[in-house]
């Protein structure tokens, strides 16, 4: 008895030992990734992992029409690009393409708006004219989803989360949750004006806005499961840009097209304003992180462009950069990591990201810069991601400074 309790004992560490190796890959991908726009459902922008100190350029890709405005998203070594009219995958460590899918694109006038690829389970997602699920490893599409009113989204990809994929038509006037696996339309709901912005999900809520020109917008707050409405807040300026959710809260920003916009924290439990404070016109969704929160705003041609920290809770300022400095952009959504701040820089007269900045989060001073990219960085195994110019740039380990 004692040798069948001793072989047992043996067989069960073994069989432990086996699960592990099997799940720890997965694991630890996991843990690296940056699968969706601005990491996650809640989009808080927050990445778990370390970053580079140093403006090392680790590869940059082939001019493959990337679209500015956009975010990559990061997942099985894997980085996957919106390019406009394709749908691409490059190797995460060298930057070689692997793999690229043409799909209907949006008309020209939509082309300076980006909509960021989601990845799950093997999957990849991009909304456009249609929205698109395609197979991670060789690109082959499994369903398309072309909403009932044949208008596309515009500045607003999907988000997966619990099985359900959102995603929105724009002037459509309305936001849909389909079935991930199938790309059937479970529930779909209208607003007035249009339907822009890349849902934000937390605790079974559904965030977005929606905004009509020159008369303000709203921020609806709806149930995942049946899209029925818990509550709507009517905002006197338009909120164009994503939700981020963080605690409880909920932040969106808005964007004048008149002057200044706004940074407002907003309950996510009864849709109660928190508090609110002024900032350059917006599109950016807040990054959080540390008790922080840290946005962006300003318009070539219109208004200054400047990055902001607020205190999340309180939303005391606690620094921001210089108009001078010219850092930040209402289509850039920055990104946190070891203690770093990534956000983007445009080139005045044309504005196309020229520059990417890494600052100290803490004070928002520049820890280094590099002339090229700066579109929403997404950050992941170790590695800071950008787009600018059409190309992908990748910064990291084993980069150089050259």
């Amino acid at each position: 008895m004692e040798n069948y309790i001793v072989k047992l004992a043996g067989w069960k560490t073994i069989a432990l030992l086996i699960f592990w190796l099997i799940i720890q890959p997965v694991v630890c991908s996991s843990d690296l990734d940056w699968p969706q726009f601005h990491m996650n459902p809640q989009h808080t922008g927050n990445a778990s992992v370390n970053a580079p100190d140093a403006a090392l350029l680790a590869w940059k890709s082939e001019a493959i029409g990337a679209q500015e405005g956009s975010s990559v998203s990061v997942a099985e070594e894997k980085v996957f690009v919106n390019c406009v009219s394709n749908l691409t995958c490059l190797d995460l460590r060298t930057g070689k393409l692997l793999w690229s899918t043409a799909f209907t694109p949006m008309d020209d006038i939509c082309q300076a708006f980006g909509c960021s690829p989601a990845y799950h389970q093997g999957k990849v997602f991009l909304s456009s004219q249609d929205t698109l699920c395609l197979n991670a490893s060789d690109g082959k599409v499994l369903w398309i989803f072309t909403p009932p009113t044949k208008r596309g989204a515009l500045d607003g990809g999907p988000v997966i989360s619990d099985g359900f994929v959102l995603v929105s038509d724009w002037d459509g006037h309305h936001y849909y949750c389909l079935d991930e696996v199938t790309g059937e339309e479970l529930w779909n709901f209208t607003v007035e004006g249009n339907a822009q912005s890349t849902p934000a999900i937390d605790q079974g809520r559904v965030v977005f806005g929606s905004w009509e020109w020159g008369l303000g917008g709203k921020v609806y707050c709806v149930d995942l499961r049946d899209g029925s409405e818990i509550w709507n807040m009517t905002t006197k300026n338009s909120p164009c840009g994503s939700a981020a959710i963080w605690q409880n809260v909920t932040w969106v920003t808005t964007y004048n097209f008149e002057g200044d916009g706004e940074v407002m924290a907003i309950s996510l439990e009864d849709g109660k304003l928190l508090w609110e404070r002024t900032i350059q016109r917006t599109d950016c969704t807040p990054t959080l992180a540390s008790g922080r929160l840290y946005v962006c705003g300003g318009a070539d041609g219109f208004s200054d462009k400047v990055t902001y920290c607020f205190d999340a809770s309180s939303g005391e300022l606690l620094w921001n950069t210089s108009k001078e400095e010219e850092i930040g952009e209402w289509r850039c959504s920055p990104a946190y990591a070891d203690g770093l701040l990534f956000v983007g820089k445009t080139d005045s007269k044309s504005s196309t990201y020229d520059t990417l900045c890494a600052l100290n989060a803490s004070t928002g001073d520049i820890v280094w810069s590099y002339p090229a990219s700066g579109s929403a960085p997404a950050v992941a195994y170790g590695m800071v991601f950008s787009i600018g110019a059409g190309r992908v740039y990748a910064f990291g380990p084993g980069g150089s400074s050259t």
